[in-house]
């Protein structure tokens, strides 16, 4: 764990591979909803007009994809809910940055 409860993770908009940030997310995120708006704030920027051209998005989906070098004893991925964030960030904070994480824009009609 981080003494400081923050966790370099590199972070991904799913199907777009250029849009990606390296943030430091907290270990001790109260809610599924804070740290996806803290993800989301980072990713603004790089995120296409045309993918906001119905408003604003939120981020509704966000998994892990582990880094499988040295050992494949974990999935390929992993889906992060409420029920699992803080150990998943912790387990991320463990690895000191060699995994993914992929979010997913909600739907606009």
């Amino acid at each position: 764990m981080s003494s400081s409860g923050l966790v370099p993770v590199i972070i991904n908009l799913a199907g777009q591979t250029r849009i990606n940030e390296v943030v430091l997310a907290d270990e001790n995120a109260e809610s599924f909803e804070v740290l996806a708006t803290s993800f989301y704030q980072s990713l603004r920027p790089s995120i296409p007009e045309f993918y906001l051209e119905q408003g604003e998005r939120t981020i509704t989906k966000m998994w892990v994809e582990w880094n499988q070098g040295g050992g494949n004893f974990l999935p390929m991925e992993t889906e992060i809910t409420e029920a699992n964030l803080r150990a998943v960030l912790r387990l991320l904070a463990v690895r000191r940055g060699v995994d993914m994480i992929r979010v997913w824009l909600n739907e606009i009609d």
